[in-house]
């Protein structure tokens, strides 16, 4: 379903939803987990496509080891405000108000996993990104490849791993295979 409303507003309504929605359950859920717990957050492929087509100053920051939850916050909020100047590409933004929620939700998720490692290495627990695929809902269509049970198996598995597994753990995942940041 190709979504009719102004960038604009497709960014503010996309990056509240997934990337900042994400972000606030994480903060509430987080100090909450429990030793050999599993977070998996949900992201997207696109996130990655979405990734290249930003400035490289951009990607730089999106794939540093070192950027911390503020600076991505920043990030976030600056590409809602960019694209309501009408301004986002000439600031390096991609035009895909869903491709930067879910580089959002990628990049969060390896700050969350390094956190993690910091704070409470004893315990753990692994956190990572997916991607399920294009998966037959309302949103993909009918067209989409696999069925939702099958969009379902890199999230389970993820939220499966034994308790004996260190990784992965920060990463981005596809078809139960870390993918490349």
């Amino acid at each position: 379903v190709h979504d009719t409303a102004p960038f604009a507003v497709q960014a503010e309504v996309t990056l509240k939803t997934n990337f900042f929605g994400t972000r606030n359950v994480c903060t509430e859920l987080l100090p909450l987990m429990k030793p050999y717990g599993r977070v998996v957050n949900v992201s997207s492929m696109v996130s990655s496509s979405a990734l290249r087509g930003c400035s490289q100053e951009l990607q730089q920051k999106f794939r540093s080891d070192t950027i911390t939850e503020e600076e991505l916050v920043q990030l976030m909020t600056k590409f809602v405000e960019d694209s309501k100047k009408s301004i986002h590409e000439k600031e390096g933004w991609p035009s895909t108000a869903y491709g930067v929620s879910k580089i959002g939700v990628t990049v969060l998720s390896r700050i969350q996993a390094r956190l993690l490692n910091e704070q409470r290495k004893g315990d753990h627990i692994l956190l990572n990104a997916c991607c399920p695929g294009w998966v037959r809902t309302d949103m993909a269509g009918p067209k989409a490849t696999k069925s939702p049970e099958e969009g379902a198996e890199t999230p389970v598995y993820l939220a499966l791993l034994p308790s004996s597994a260190d990784a992965p753990h920060g990463q981005f995942v596809s078809d139960k295979t870390v993918r490349p940041w």
